[in-house]
């Protein structure tokens, strides 16, 4: 049962692979900051300058956006997860509203200065804008889960696709 579920994984990554328009390097996930009590912030990968990998670079599984590079050695590399609260990604919604995406906890993400939020755009998917430059568009993060109007405008939670606390392989995009 255990080499059927690693063999659907794999499966399912090399599938991502073939379909991204972009260069990926595949990398393993050595270690990652915190435990079962507290939130994971980062991870390390196996792979590294040597293998084409930079800082800045994003970091993908075949679920959605995982986070940026943040630091490279020639064999592995630093990955800081959308869970970080200084990661601040631009987002939009299926549904057409926009926003800034951050950490807030492995379970749900935050999304800010929410606007042109509609009430259709609750349950709608977010994706990169691609404002900013740093994140290409399109990539997918969650859905929007619940939208308030607070003190600091409209605000929402984000169910994120991936499961951070299960993450085994990623993949970096590199430098062209």
């Amino acid at each position: 049962e255990r080499l059927e579920t690693e063999n659907a994984r794999l499966r399912r990554a090399l599938d991502y692979a073939a379909r991204a328009p972009e260069t990926w390097t595949a990398a393993r996930v050595l270690s990652s900051d915190g435990g079962a009590a507290s939130v994971r912030n980062s991870v390390r990968v196996d792979k590294g300058s040597l293998a084409g990998v930079c800082a800045g670079a994003v970091v993908v599984v075949p679920e959605g956006l995982v986070g940026r590079v943040t630091s490279v050695s020639p064999h592995a590399a630093e990955v800081t997860l959308l869970t970080d609260p200084t990661v601040k990604v631009a987002c939009e919604t299926a549904a057409g509203g926009h926003g800034i995406l951050s950490g807030g906890s492995e379970d749900l993400l935050l999304l800010r200065h929410m606007r042109g939020m509609g009430g259709s755009s609750l349950h709608s998917k977010v994706f990169t804008s691609g404002r900013g430059g740093v994140f290409p568009r399109g990539l997918e993060v969650g859905t929007l889960q619940f939208v308030t109007n607070g003190v600091r405008g409209v605000e929402g939670e984000v169910l994120p696709f991936v499961d951070f606390s299960t993450l085994e392989d990623v993949f970096i995009r590199r430098a062209k």
